[in-house]
């Protein structure tokens, strides 16, 4: 494809470059979390929901019992298709469509950058360089797209690269073709964009209805964190929407990561290092959350609690490691101190969110 005819999709002529904004994400174990909030982060108005939405855990009875996969994950999970959130406004489609209507996915992305809407697709890797499967193996995989380049023929993109690193990079509009062309990613349909709602945007809407709205609320704050200690599904809150997910909630998950451990040490489980890099995330959201909620003036800037969660946030850090570091050097022995190391993260973990509760609850509603 030249760039003429590439031009041909615009319809301002003098946005031959389009770059939306988009900030390195405080979480990215899984790519739906760091879509929305590279998105979201730099927006005072949307750290209410951020601060309210990063409390709860969960591990998934389907994937455990299903694929004997441990996949631990922040409640709400967003997964890819994300829906129902405040402060993003959502178009769904998919390639099959696409191809149908005879629209070139090219002509198709300028147009929604061109309207400040985000991409998220399906791509293989084989063909996108800087990937660990790079000219190796076709795997399938998610990609996100924030820009473009008319000029360079590039695409700003952000993935995992070769180092499983989540990174913010360029791909040239060949490969990025090559990769969404190939057959295997075209068995994945998926194709959704999402444009950044403002407050005025919403405050525009009739009758305030529609995305873009989402109040601090501590009283919902602490009923979470609640859940998260006694170990309630919190799914079952949303009974009007949804079908309520079966798993294990709160500081449930301990048990669960314990048999993962002694399960991988016994060789009948390959190693996976995202349970432990989703826990290490959790404890730096709960540090982001103290420090948020003492800018509010809901806890004192005197609190012993910043100090004691950011403790924790290290100690989730090194067991991270340690299973890092068990899967690099493929010697399961490495994780004989896990299991210690977990319960006593859990017991200060709960002294901790008990004490939090408790500070919280003398604030003023």
């Amino acid at each position: 494809m030249t760039i003429v005819e590439v031009e041909s999709a615009l319809v301002d002529q003098s946005k031959r470059s389009v770059k939306l904004p988009f900030a390195m994400p405080q979480v990215y174990g899984f790519l739906g979390h760091a879509y929305v909030l590279g998105i979201l982060q730099p927006y005072e108005y949307a750290q209410p929901w951020i601060h309210t939405s990063y409390i709860q855990l969960f591990l998934s009875k389907h994937y455990l019992n299903d694929f004997q996969e441990y996949r631990l994950d922040f409640y709400p999970d967003l997964m890819i298709a994300y829906g129902n959130m405040p402060w993003l406004r959502y178009r769904q489609f998919d390639k099959a469509m696409i191809k149908q209507l005879n629209i070139d996915i090219h002509h198709y992305l300028i147009m929604q950058l061109e309207r400040k809407y985000y991409v998220v697709t399906y791509v293989d890797e084989y063909y996108i360089h800087n990937t660990i499967c790079y000219q190796q193996n076709h795997y399938v995989h998610d990609i996100f797209i924030y820009g473009y380049d008319l000029d360079r023929q590039v695409y700003h993109v952000a993935l995992f690269d070769k180092n499983r690193q989540f990174s913010m990079q360029e791909i040239s509009f060949e490969q990025f073709y090559q990769a969404y062309s190939s057959e295997i990613a075209q068995s994945h349909k998926l194709i959704s964009s999402c444009s950044r709602v403002e407050p005025v945007d919403y405050n525009e809407t009739k009758y305030g209805s529609g995305a873009g709205k989402f109040e601090f609320d501590l009283k919902l704050i602490i009923e979470v964190l609640q859940d998260y200690l006694e170990g309630r599904n919190t799914t079952e809150r949303l009974k009007l929407q949804q079908h309520p997910m079966e798993g294990y909630f709160g500081v449930e998950i301990y048990a669960k990561l314990h048999d993962f451990v002694t399960r991988i040490m016994d060789g009948v489980q390959n190693f996976d290092v995202r349970p432990f890099h989703i826990l290490w995330e959790h404890k730096k959201m709960m540090v982001a959350r103290i420090q948020y909620l003492q800018q509010l003036g809901h806890l004192s800037k005197e609190t012993t609690l910043l100090a004691e969660f950011t403790q924790l946030e290290k100690k989730a850090y090194t067991q991270r490691n340690i299973m890092l570091k068990s899967y690099m050097s493929d010697n399961r022995t490495v994780l004989q101190s896990l299991p210690n190391l977990m319960q006593e993260m859990q017991n200060d973990e709960q002294i901790a969110i008990q004490k939090l509760i408790e500070e919280l609850q003398q604030s003023k509603f």
